[in-house]
């Protein structure tokens, strides 16, 4: 008989791997889940409400932000350009209701800045992640010893609840 947590990892084993596709700018999006309303998609100009869990991809995958425990989802005008992570509003376009996606977003096309959102709401998370990302000094190292920036590269793994 199986213990509770080998069940956990045999499921997780069971799931096919995620397949990505990626943009121009370098945005990856794998589509785990497709949605139940298939009439109506993400645009540049949606406003949309969404459950987030946002993670470093280095840092052993530090979770900065996970809107999946409380009741409190994100609600962003993907119009407003420079208010919302570049990569995540590009990685968000085609979504339905109801759908989800893991979104990998390059340094280039997140978090430039202290403003644009999804803001960590905690406050430790919020510093912890800008001291992070918004590091010069780790970005020339990482630049200098792998030949790319990585530390700012973020991980989203989305569930779309409503598009206005």
């Amino acid at each position: 008989m199986l213990c509770a947590s080998s069940q956990i990892a045999i499921a997780a084993e069971d799931r096919p791997p995620l397949v990505f596709r990626e943009t121009e700018s370098g945005v990856k999006i794998a589509e785990i889940e497709l949605g139940n309303n298939l009439n109506t998609a993400v645009e540049a100009s949606s406003k949309v409400t969404f459950r987030v869990v946002g993670r470093l991809a280095g840092r052993q995958g530090w979770v900065f932000e996970n809107s999946q425990l409380d009741d409190d989802p994100y609600r962003l005008d993907l119009s407003q350009r420079n208010a919302v992570v570049a990569g995540l509003a590009e990685g968000m376009q085609g979504m339905h209701v109801g759908g989800k996606r893991q979104i990998v977003v390059p340094s280039a096309q997140g978090y430039i800045n202290r403003v644009v959102e999804p803001i960590p709401r905690d406050f430790g998370n919020r510093n912890r992640l800008y001291s992070t990302v918004l590091n010069s000094n780790r970005q020339d190292q990482e630049r200098k010893a792998l030949g790319a920036d990585l530390t700012g590269v973020v991980v989203f793994d989305v569930s779309l609840l409503r598009i206005r």
